[in-house]
């Protein structure tokens, strides 16, 4: 009776532990093939962000050279500079918004599937996360609200050089001059410059930044992983 007893008890913990190893391999090769997948994620993620690295540097400098411009009107209205219509209408056609929006579809992707928060290493998901939990949506908030002043400086401020612009004709140049000198049109110029220097300016060179950083913990990353 004893050796049945144990026999059977064997033939149960062999059962038991054929189960447990069968589950844990299962366990073992979906958890490799979910890491093998999120390594996949990671370089679409590293391949987008290089691409808005660079799409982000243009976006800076167009910005910085309306600022320039804005800063060249502003001048003209404080009497540093001579006034030159043709200039001035120029370079009004030039103050316009352009705005950055990083491709967040890589990153989307990975957190929707789940495979992003299985990682183990902290200061990578920490610093994607940040990227596009943060920056981006604090840039994107930022990019609206220039867009808005631009539309608003575009409708109360710019539209009456919209005819000199295009070159049309019967312009009174003199009237043209009188509004660009008057309060209106330089609080309305000051209102639009004020904004893009001291806040969309920041957040795409703070944005810009945390990218970098990006860059160059992906591509540690991938070297230490080969």
């Amino acid at each position: 009776m004893k050796n049945i007893l144990a026999r059977g008890g064997i033939e149960f913990l062999a059962v038991f532990l054929g189960i447990a190893l069968s589950l844990w391999v299962n366990d073992w090769q979906e958890n490799r093939e979910i890491q093998k997948r999120l390594v996949e994620d990671y370089k679409k993620i590293h391949m987008e962000v290089k691409i808005d690295i660079d799409n982000i540097e243009n976006i800076l400098g167009l910005n910085e050279k309306i600022i320039q411009a804005e800063e060249y009107l502003l001048a003209t209205i404080n009497v540093e500079i001579d006034f030159n219509y043709d200039t001035v209408i120029q370079i009004i056609s030039q103050v316009i918004s352009p705005t950055f929006f990083g491709n967040q579809s890589a990153y989307s992707a990975s957190v929707a599937s789940g495979r992003f928060n299985t990682s183990k290493d902290d200061e990578l998901i920490s610093k994607i996360s940040n990227l596009y939990e943060h920056y981006y949506k604090r840039l994107v908030l930022n990019g609206d609200l220039l867009d808005q002043r631009s539309t608003v400086f575009g409708k109360e401020h710019s539209f009456i050089f919209y005819r000199p612009i295009y070159k049309q004709t019967n312009i009174d140049t003199s009237a043209i001059k009188e509004y660009f000198l008057s309060h209106e049109f330089h609080n309305g110029l000051l209102r639009f410059h004020d904004f893009r220097k001291k806040y969309y300016l920041m957040r795409l060179i703070d944005t810009r930044n945390q990218m970098i950083k990006v860059d160059s913990i992906l591509t540690g990353y991938f070297s230490n992983n080969k």
